[in-house]
């Protein structure tokens, strides 16, 4: 709720700076509020590819494995957002975290086998900023240690796209 504050906020001081161009001010009312709104939504669309972009950083920076398994899913096909919550073991314990589809990681149209596990992909220091990754199923407890051993080398080009 806070960001939307912050986007608000900007948006207002750009649309009063842009007052002071001439003739701004004798805009009708309509076509200042349609200038209001679209100041808007291009500052919350670059708002939310830039906390993207540092979440995702700040994974790769530090980021450790597990596996996890699909709670609920919800394709990303047609209007609506793709969504999905998912269970990951931190510390033995088993932990629940959702997060909806983006620029970097993509939600497949075709529901996954949710009887299997998937490796998950999050920031060690706050684990509520990860992934499921439904291109590395776990079938075997062999399967975890490949991809560890995988993941040493660096994250794979297929886990974050752009």
């Amino acid at each position: 709720m806070e960001i939307y504050l912050i986007i608000l906020l900007i948006t207002i001081l750009l649309f009063r700076l842009c007052y002071f161009f001439e003739y701004f001010s004798k805009f009708e009312f309509k076509s200042l509020v349609g200038i209001f709104v679209f100041l808007f939504l291009i500052i919350a669309f670059f708002f939310s590819i830039a906390t993207q972009i540092y979440f995702v950083k700040r994974i790769k920076d530090n980021y450790a494995l597990s596996e996890g398994k699909v709670t609920f899913y919800h394709t990303g096909r047609g209007k609506s957002e793709g969504k999905v919550q998912y269970d990951f073991k931190l510390n033995g314990e088993w932990v629940s975290n959702t997060y909806k589809e983006n620029h970097y990681i993509e939600i497949p149209d075709e529901k996954p086998n949710t009887n299997i596990s998937y490796l998950v992909i999050y920031e060690e220091d706050s684990p509520q900023n990860g992934y499921i990754l439904f291109n590395y199923p776990i079938t075997d407890e062999d399967d975890l240690l490949e991809y560890e051993e995988l993941f040493k080398k660096g994250i794979p080009d297929d886990v974050f796209y752009n």
